[in-house]
């Protein structure tokens, strides 16, 4: 286990990762980002797309938990309408929520994948986990913030592409 915050697979969304790949690796549970990995900031409900994708998710065996740093109800609100149990407040990248799950599911931090979009959270919080970290593109940069952080992150991006751990 690495603990430096390369993903182990990088995608350009996440309708790219096919749940019989994630089968084939041993992975169970999946913990998924939602904020700008799944849907955009200002979109506050999943679309069919989405929906279909879980549902392919769910219907390879895959458990799926959304772990969210958001504060408001946009994780209740979206983890309910796709039928996903959540957590929010999960200050990631520290792993104390999503071990917590782990310990909810039974699922081991090696049967697991973490989908997110930002290095210094999603990555590091499954790094640190010791589970697989598949890092997306993110949907949208809206804030001057957004753009800034993600342009820290191109070194970690750029040593996984180089790696292969792209698609």
């Amino acid at each position: 286990m690495s603990l430096l915050p390369i993903p182990d697979l990088l995608l350009n969304s996440i309708y790219e990762l096919d749940p019989a790949w994630l089968t084939a690796r041993g992975i169970r549970l999946v913990i998924l980002d939602i904020d700008n990995t799944v849907a955009p900031y200002t979109v506050h409900e999943a679309d069919g797309a989405m929906r279909a994708w879980v549902d392919g998710l769910k219907a390879a065996g895959l458990a799926v938990y959304v772990l969210s740093n958001n504060r408001g109800t946009r994780p209740e609100v979206f983890s309910g309408a796709l039928g996903l149990p959540f957590r929010k407040k999960a200050w990631k990248p520290f792993p104390k929520a999503a071990k917590a799950i782990l310990a909810q599911t039974g699922v081991s931090a090696s049967q697991t994948a973490f989908i997110g979009d930002q290095i210094y959270t999603d990555v590091c919080c499954a790094k640190w986990c010791g589970a697989m970290a598949v890092l997306v593109e993110p949907i949208e940069l809206h804030r001057a913030a957004l753009r800034f952080r993600y342009h820290l992150e191109r070194p970690f991006r750029a040593l996984a592409r180089r790696r292969g751990k792209s698609s």
